[in-house]
């Protein structure tokens, strides 16, 4: 990679640490380009250069936090010195955390691009890439420590996975899907799920 090149993705990482924090504090409705900019200590020109809109920029944020919170996940799995409760209980806290500190109104746009309320899909597409792996991870490590009941097959667990997944992304579900989220009982639903598989 050239030099230049590497500027040009520190200054994008750089635009992008800046929104993902200005936007997890003060909501999508209440975060102007301006203030990300000064956040990133740039200039509004040079950021429309990486991202042409405050709602590109905004989805491209959604993107990161995806990945980087599969990435998370994955260092949680990967504790040798973890049995596979601990880690689960790992996941659980991690998740629950990271949604104490995000803004509602952008947990609200969140969910929207969930649903592609805003015309673009991608946001669902980036967790579908990861979800095969991330869950098949999990039940690689719950089964080979015997933490996974046998009567619960792993198609099973992915079936229901997509059934809280249909629900959340459906539309029609769109407001009680943000009062579940914004009132933390997403945490009670991923309790219920992970000691259900477990037999607990």
């Amino acid at each position: 990679m050239t030099n230049n090149q590497k500027r040009k993705e520190n200054k994008k990482s750089d635009i992008l640490s800046a929104a993902t924090k200005v936007f997890v504090t003060n909501g999508y409705k209440n975060t102007s380009v301006a203030q990300i900019a000064k956040e990133a200590n740039s200039s509004q020109v040079t950021l429309y250069k990486y991202f042409p809109s405050k709602i590109e920029l905004a989805r491209e944020v959604m993107i990161k936090m995806i990945v980087d919170g599969y990435a998370g996940y994955d260092r949680q799995l990967e504790k040798a010195n973890l049995n596979f409760k601990e880690k689960i209980e790992g996941i659980l806290n991690f998740g629950s955390s990271e949604a104490e500190t995000v803004n509602r109104d952008f947990m609200n746009f969140m969910i929207d691009e969930f649903q592609a309320a805003n015309g673009d899909d991608r946001v669902m597409k980036t967790y579908e890439a990861g979800k095969e792996g991330f869950w098949g991870k999990i039940l690689k490590q719950g089964r080979a420590e015997g933490m996974i009941s046998d009567d619960i097959q792993d198609e099973v667990v992915m079936m229901y996975v997509d059934m809280i997944l249909t629900y959340f992304m459906n539309p029609a579900t769109a407001q009680k899907t943000k009062d579940i989220v914004t009132k933390k009982y997403s945490n009670g639903l991923a309790r219920i799920f992970f000691y259900g598989i477990m037999g607990k």
